[in-house]
């Protein structure tokens, strides 16, 4: 492929319907189902291998996505960064671990849609949403690619400035310890009733987790070098809004609910300006989740490379007194094919059309 070639010539929307269509006509007994996008941490150097060899739809847009990126950079390649060594793997670099995200996240719900299986509502938790806005036909695949290559190349600039703290406390006990560290850590991510992560300076969090240790509160780090959702993040807005100015929201022709707002979107304010907000507010997962809970559904299908976020939707529908279902679609280390065939078998079950 050369430089100068016509990024749309790679995107066969001749072919396929634009996302967010579903064949599936809804009863009103029929079950709601959520895709629910994960945000960074799910990654792992050998996620969708199996998918990749086995599944043509799977690796149709992968090499979409690969080939759309090149038109960005070619200092690396997706598709080679997906297949490479353990030993050799750069997956949890930011600029690499956010596209390959993204690209495996949209190859699933592609497989997903080839089954039969549509969601009547998406939702994206932070890099998540980039995904979720591309399904929900919000977001067209040069589009979110645009947006995927500039977050993860802009934000990978702070990397080594912070870390990530999750800790299992409610969002007003998680203010009242962090009252003395307000100048170097803040709430980044509001998940669950008890589940909040911080993100900030590396010694004011060493020192946090180790006040909670000492009092047999669960904290871990998670696995990141970069303080998303932090002030760390302030300097690096005006670049990535320029970078955006480009892309073009349409409306959503499968609702969407944002994790910026915590509330649904119509999809055009999906702009610049709001992927600066995904990448420097809060992420409102809890209050998305809520309000898909409240929406009615019941089944939550989780896209991601390994289920990171099944116990904060489980701990949402416990808060409200419903019964749903979180089902994977991968689990790190198991096989591909039967994880997916797995959570199909129980979707059937549940009522969902396959």
């Amino acid at each position: 492929m050369t430089q100068n070639q016509e990024p749309s010539k790679l995107h066969t929307s001749e072919t396929e319907p634009r996302l967010g269509k579903s064949s599936r006509h809804r009863q009103a007994d029929l079950p709601k189902l959520a895709f629910v996008f994960s945000g960074i941490g799910a990654q792992w150097w050998a996620m969708g291998r199996h998918l990749w060899s086995s599944e043509t739809v799977f690796r149709e847009v992968i090499n979409r996505c690969d080939n759309l990126l090149r038109f960005h950079t070619t200092s690396w390649s997706l598709c080679e960064e997906l297949t490479a060594s353990k030993e050799r793997s750069r997956i949890n670099e930011t600029q690499i671990a956010q596209p390959a995200i993204f690209a495996v996240q949209v190859a699933l719900a592609a497989l997903w849609r080839s089954w039969g299986i549509y969601p009547d509502t998406v939702v994206g938790h932070s890099v998540g949403e980039v995904a979720a806005a591309y399904v929900a036909g919000v977001l067209s695949l040069e589009d979110a690619i645009s947006v995927i290559f500039h977050r993860s190349r802009i934000q990978a600039r702070g990397a080594g400035q912070g870390k990530m703290l999750a800790i299992a406390l409610s969002k007003e006990e998680v203010e009242h310890i962090i009252v003395g560290y307000s100048e170097q850590v803040c709430i980044a991510a509001i998940n669950s009733p008890k589940a909040i992560t911080l993100s900030g300076d590396n010694i004011a969090l060493t020192e946090i987790a180790q006040f909670l240790a000492h009092r047999q509160i669960f904290s871990r780090f998670l696995r990141v070098d970069v303080p998303y959702h932090s002030p760390k993040m302030e300097p690096l807005k005006i670049e990535l809004v320029e970078s955006l100015q480009a892309i073009s929201p349409q409306p959503a022709t499968t609702p969407i609910f944002s994790t910026v707002t915590g509330q649904q979107v119509s999809g055009p304010e999906l702009d610049a300006a709001y992927w600066v907000q995904n990448m420097r507010n809060p992420v409102q997962f809890a209050a998305a989740v809520n309000g898909l809970i409240h929406a009615g559904h019941d089944i939550f299908l989780e896209i991601s490379a390994h289920p990171v976020l099944s116990s904060s939707i489980s701990e949402c529908l416990a808060q409200a007194n419903k019964v749903g279902t979180v089902l994977p679609s991968l689990r790190r280390q198991d096989s591909e094919l039967t994880t997916m065939i797995a959570s199909l078998s129980q979707l059937k079950i549940l009522g969902v059309g396959v």
